[in-house]
């Protein structure tokens, strides 16, 4: 049966999304971030995560230098919001919802094409006790958490973007 199916998919053209993805941002890739000045950790956070996609969803290679790179992607934190979702008996706030929204630019070296652009957003629901206050280290961490959720839906968006001219 599977046999089948892969000989009716392979024989009609059919190439997954990833293939897609994956000739978009290719060979030595360059990515910068950047900095918002009120939130330069988190221009950090989202470099990484960037990094990370690069390495391991799209085999590429990372390099220090624009000038020696295939591929060059461009990350920008746009925005972020922190709202509570929910509150107890009294009125408190006891879950809190991170929404962030970040742009990717990228372009292709060779190519005489300017900077093709996405953005994502995503967010990360967390609580806290009924007697305590929301600290600048759970923003934070609930940041960076709802900013990894966004990148992970990069990889869809730049395939569909491969389609367009």
């Amino acid at each position: 049966m599977f046999f089948v199916l892969a000989i009716l998919l392979v024989g009609c053209g059919y190439k997954p999304s990833s293939y897609y993805a994956k000739n978009e941002i290719v060979g030595k890739v360059f990515v910068e971030s950047k900095i918002n000045i009120g939130s330069s950790e988190n221009s950090i956070i989202i470099k990484d995560a960037m990094n990370d996609m690069v390495i391991n969803r799209f085999n590429g290679t990372l390099v220090d230098k624009q000038s020696e790179a295939d591929t060059i992607v461009i990350v920008t934190l746009s925005s972020a919001s922190n709202s509570a979702i929910s509150t107890d008996d009294e009125g408190y706030a006891k879950a809190y919802r991170m929404t962030v929204s970040i742009n990717i630019q990228y372009k292709k070296t060779a190519s005489t094409e300017g900077y093709k652009s996405i953005s994502v957003s995503n967010y990360y629901d967390y609580s806290v006790d009924a007697d305590s206050v929301v600290t600048d280290r759970k923003k934070e961490e609930a940041k960076k958490l709802a900013s990894i959720n966004a990148l992970s839906d990069i990889f869809s968006k730049i395939a569909v973007k491969s389609f367009q001219k």
